[in-house]
């Protein structure tokens, strides 16, 4: 029992530590926040091309036995449906929050297909360097080799990392996951979640006083604080339960994502009449059977809390709409206000 708090103590302090830092640069404007993401996203991207450069040499030299080959693409003697479902629930996780693009349409600078132009060229190069280092990963790693879950499932990467360029290119590899996870991403991750409070809040669909903007920063404070008190309650509080977190959250994220493509459907072939059965109805549907297997084999806890979650939000769209009040975004107030800001 001491062990255990010994351990949790540290961890509630980097926690907070981590909270207070995410705290400080959303609050002093967007302008710091892009900053800080683009320091923390150029570290990154200098121990990926380290690893890519390190890991071309030790292929073309057989380390570990790897040799260069297309196996990782397509074995006919491994391939089964149910691997191939496996790992596109995995692909289908790892490229969760690039989402969160459009909660800056309103402070963008380009108009809104900026926004759309972002969202795209940011799938299109998560996809080209996921391919990439996986796949000198999986050369790296030669043969099929199943992991046991927990720390050797989690840890994989850091030691292919390590058989490409020796121990210390694991440890930077770690040291970079931990920094990104922990300080980029939820940088992020608060910026973005303050702004739909925010937009919420303007609509009418949250308390009022969340809708405040500081003069002089431009930012929905209040909705910023918030966010990251309730961050921080969530990381005191799950201290040993981060995985069960951390699937709860990509529940609510995979479902919002399912309603998502049924209202693809709805809005494009039902209410505008439109006949583009391809990508209004083909697509959608592809998408929805992908992201639907990955629920339905996510942890039971998981699947309850956010099927409560859901139902809350239900029960407060059918009070909304029974008493009288709007329950959608007005899009066209938003554009009003951003202009004006603008100018």
């Amino acid at each position: 029992m001491g062990e255990g708090r010994e351990h949790q103590a540290p961890a509630r302090l980097e926690r907070g530590g981590n909270r207070g830092q995410h705290l400080a640069a959303n609050l002093l404007g967007v302008r710091v926040t892009k900053r800080d993401n683009i320091a923390f996203l150029i570290g990154e991207l200098i121990v990926l091309a380290t690893f890519v450069g390190f890991a071309i040499v030790a292929i073309s030299q057989g380390v570990n036995g790897a040799e260069w080959t297309v196996l990782p693409f397509f074995n006919r003697a491994e391939f089964t449906p149910g691997l191939i479902f496996g790992a596109v629930s995995v692909a289908v996780l790892s490229f969760l929050g690039f989402d969160g693009i459009s909660t800056q349409a309103e402070e963008v600078e380009g108009g809104r297909r900026m926004v759309g132009r972002a969202t795209m060229l940011c799938l299109i190069l998560v996809s080209v360097l996921f391919i990439v280092q996986t796949y000198l990963a999986s050369l790296l790693l030669p043969g099929f080799h199943p992991l046991a879950e927990g720390s050797a499932e989690n840890q994989a990467f850091y030691h292919v990392a390590g058989a490409a360029a020796g121990h210390w290119l694991e440890i930077v590899t770690a040291v970079a996951k931990a920094l990104g996870v922990g300080l980029a991403c939820s940088l992020v991750a608060q910026n973005a979640t303050s702004r739909l409070l925010y937009s919420m809040a303007r609509d009418g669909n949250l308390p009022r006083f969340l809708s405040h903007v500081n003069a002089r920063t431009q930012v929905p404070d209040r909705a910023i604080l918030l966010v990251a008190g309730v961050s921080l309650a969530l990381g005191l509080g799950f201290v040993g339960q981060l995985e069960l977190l951390s699937t709860l959250v990509n529940f609510g994220a995979l479902l919002a994502f399912l309603l998502l493509h049924v209202s693809v459907v709805s809005y494009y072939l039902i209410k505008r009449r439109q006949r583009t059965f391809g990508i209004h109805l083909a697509v959608p549907v592809i998408g929805f059977a992908v992201i639907g297997y990955v629920v339905a084999n996510m942890d039971m806890h998981a699947k309850i809390g956010g099927l409560i979650w859901l139902a809350i939000g239900l029960a407060v769209v059918l009070v909304r709409k029974a008493t009288g009040r709007p329950i959608t975004l007005d899009l066209s107030g938003a554009e009003r206000e951003a202009a004006s800001t603008s100018a």
